[in-house]
């Protein structure tokens, strides 16, 4: 039993109108209607009602993430799963529901703080095209890409998601230290019940952010291209350069999002069609080229 997908993400802003604004002119998502939430955007990237929630906070930080049970069935088995581990879950009212576009939502947080939220019986939306001639996102049973979450009690975090979520291993990767006296970085690729590679990674540190950061797939690399031309036009920083990783063999590159959110854009990620057949990698290299990173000083 795992989940389906990453069905949305949460994220708060000081500033949700600006925040979709950014999202329509560098991404290509549009501006959807709303589900009730005060002061909320909700973002679309395909036929989804949303996928990303845009609330109103006095800081900017990835708030949750959504997953799709994608039945009651596997809702409630992740219900009890959660029980019998002693997870402490909070049911969503029907108005949580609402808000979600949902039949039933509960919350809970993984043992690194992040907050978790597990649906199912998500509203079907109407037809839905990107902006910016983007043919479209790569979504539909994958869900909207993935994330990557700061898990600085990592084993126990990793425990958590493989033993009581349901979710596999799909790659794990160890970097060298990045600075001196630190441990060595750690990536854990999680995948769930869909062929993409990895739907959810931890990463062994935390982040003021509460994200490492989010990743939307287009359908060519001329899409992601002309998405790097926006990103400059728009003046926003570039955090790594066109690359290969080769774990997923996705080409992309990342830029900060408003807010100190990060955000890879990529093309051609590898996808599993049988997870039984798959045999977890190990790996010491994050890419076969490319990503030359450059991240922002702090407070800068």
């Amino acid at each position: 039993m795992s989940v389906e997908n990453l069905g949305y993400a949460v994220l708060q802003v000081t500033d949700p109108m600006s925040w979709a604004e950014f999202a329509q002119d560098v991404l290509g998502f549009g501006i959807g209607k709303s589900y009730g939430k005060a002061d909320a955007q909700y973002l679309r990237m395909d036929d989804a009602p949303f996928r990303y929630m845009i609330v109103k906070g006095d800081s900017d930080r990835y708030l949750a993430s959504g997953y799709d049970a994608g039945s009651r069935a596997v809702f409630d088995a992740q219900m009890s799963a959660y029980k019998d581990a002693g997870v402490d879950v909070t049911m969503g009212s029907d108005e949580d529901a609402a808000h979600r576009a949902v039949k039933a939502v509960a919350f809970c947080q993984d043992p690194s703080g992040n907050n978790v939220e597990v649906f199912y019986g998500r509203e079907t939306g109407s037809a839905f095209t990107p902006l910016h001639d983007i043919e479209e996102f790569k979504t539909g049973e994958m869900g909207l890409g993935h994330v990557v979450l700061p898990a600085p009690e990592n084993d126990a975090t990793i425990r958590f998601y493989e033993d009581v979520m349901g979710f596999g291993c799909s790659d794990d990767l160890t970097l060298p230290p990045f600075a001196p006296d630190f441990p060595d970085q750690r990536v854990y690729f999680m995948h769930a019940n869909n062929p993409r590679h990895h739907t959810l990674a931890l990463y062994n540190f935390p982040n003021p952010a509460g994200v490492v950061h989010l990743m939307a797939e287009v359908g060519s690399m001329d899409e992601v291209g002309h998405c790097m031309d926006r990103v400059k036009a728009a003046g926003l920083h570039i955090l790594a350069t066109l690359g290969r990783h080769s774990n997923d063999e996705m080409i992309s590159f990342y830029f900060m999002a408003p807010g100190g959110i990060a955000f890879e854009v990529g093309y051609d990620g590898k996808t599993i069609e049988d997870w039984d057949a798959f045999t977890p990698t190990k790996s010491t290299e994050g890419d076969i080229w490319g990503h030359e990173y450059n991240f922002p000083e702090p407070n800068a």
